[in-house]
């Protein structure tokens, strides 16, 4: 393995995902300081940092003229991602999508690496599924956050078993949080505007409709007055669909919920902040795969309510203490549950998360899948 690292620190890594979020960013980050050469391109935008992260977006602005096409927007874009690959001997695409089948005779030669992150595979139709067969042929390596995930992707594409690895990302967020943990938490709490006086629960952590926030309103009005008086709401809604998020504010508006949403993006100590000032995090999504905001409320002690049908039965046999439900009917039952619950002993919650999920028990894993 040291030897192959070796080799592969030699190489020019292109990482084509979201730069908005957390996952390729810190991916990048712990990648440059082992010494690689690795740069980001944001996929939406054509927006390229290099190693240093110094932005150069010289294909951003000529992707821009063509963004109002729709038709032939996804075209274009990879047009130009295929002239950027030029440059590069191993790409890292985030979030397998068919469109790259239109630039395969440039990836061919060069060094695929395609990454799930559990949705963006749930989520695809069959259709999508088999066209994503070309790419996924050519791939060196195929990774994915979890278990379950893999396993649901063999049992679709049967012929990948030896290329399939299992790479989970690392959360940086969980550094900033050790760092806060023996703070004054009413200190935080008005830092960020929130009540010192009440329980602070938290739902969802973006702004996208997988998120369910509607649905999760709808049963928390339900509750008795005299228990909403004791809670405040908070909506992370920093990055995702800005016209649910305005939807979401415009049903929070006609209720009795004492809420906040968060619209800016929260970085490194502000972020962990919001773990340590929340008592409860309500996870409702559709379809996840690891949770990496789920994950960080846990590292911050949180009692997290979720979805039984999410899957994370890894958080199952590790022996993570939280809390499911089979429908978001029963959500308000459940919150009133957990909030009568005193002296929970969630230490064993962060020593797991620790294990699972921090950079250092993480980072090799990638080394080793691009060396393969």
């Amino acid at each position: 393995m040291d030897d192959k690292c070796f080799k592969a620190k030699k190489l020019k890594i292109l990482i084509i995902g979201n730069s908005k979020g957390v996952f390729a960013k810190e991916l990048q980050s712990q990648l440059v300081n082992k010494g690689r050469d690795v740069y980001l391109l944001d996929f939406a935008y054509l927006e390229l940092y290099n190693s240093r992260y110094e932005l150069n977006d010289r294909y951003a602005k000529k992707f821009a003229a063509y963004q109002r096409i729709p038709k032939l927007r996804m075209f274009f874009r990879m047009w130009f991602i295929a002239d950027i690959l030029k440059d590069f001997d191993l790409v890292n695409i985030h979030v397998g999508r068919w469109y790259y089948s239109f630039i395969l005779h440039t990836l061919k030669k060069k060094k695929v690496v395609v990454s799930f992150y559990g949705s963006d595979f749930y989520r695809a139709t069959n259709f999508s599924k088999k066209l994503l067969l070309p790419l996924l042929k050519i791939a060196k390596t195929i990774t994915f956050t979890n278990p379950l995930t893999k396993k649901s992707f063999l049992g679709y594409y049967e012929d990948f078993h030896y290329k399939s690895h299992i790479c989970r990302f690392g959360l940086g967020t969980l550094d900033y949080i050790d760092k806060h943990r023996d703070k004054d938490i009413a200190k935080i709490k008005n830092h960020l505007g929130y009540s010192t006086t009440k329980k602070i629960v938290t739902c969802g952590y973006n702004a996208t409709k997988a998120q369910q926030h509607q649905k999760i309103i709808e049963q928390l009005i339900r509750l008795p007055k005299d228990f909403l008086q004791t809670i405040q709401f908070i909506f992370p809604m920093t990055y995702g669909d800005n016209q649910n998020r305005d939807r979401v504010e415009s049903m929070l508006a006609k209720s009795d919920l004492d809420y906040i949403v968060l619209r800016d993006f929260l970085y490194d100590d502000d972020n962990a902040y919001i773990k340590l000032a929340s008592d409860v995090m309500i996870n409702m999504l559709e379809t996840d795969s690891f949770s990496g905001s789920m994950q960080e409320f846990l590292y911050a002690k949180n009692r997290v309510i979720t979805g039984s049908w999410l899957p994370y039965e890894v958080f199952d046999v590790e022996g993570i203490i939280y809390d499911k439900i089979d429908s978001i009917d029963n959500l308000g039952e459940k919150l009133q549950e957990v909030l009568k619950r005193q002296n929970v002993n969630l230490q064993k919650n962060v020593d797991v998360i620790y294990s699972l999920s921090s950079w250092k028990n993480n980072i090799s894993n990638w080394i080793e899948a691009y060396a393969n």
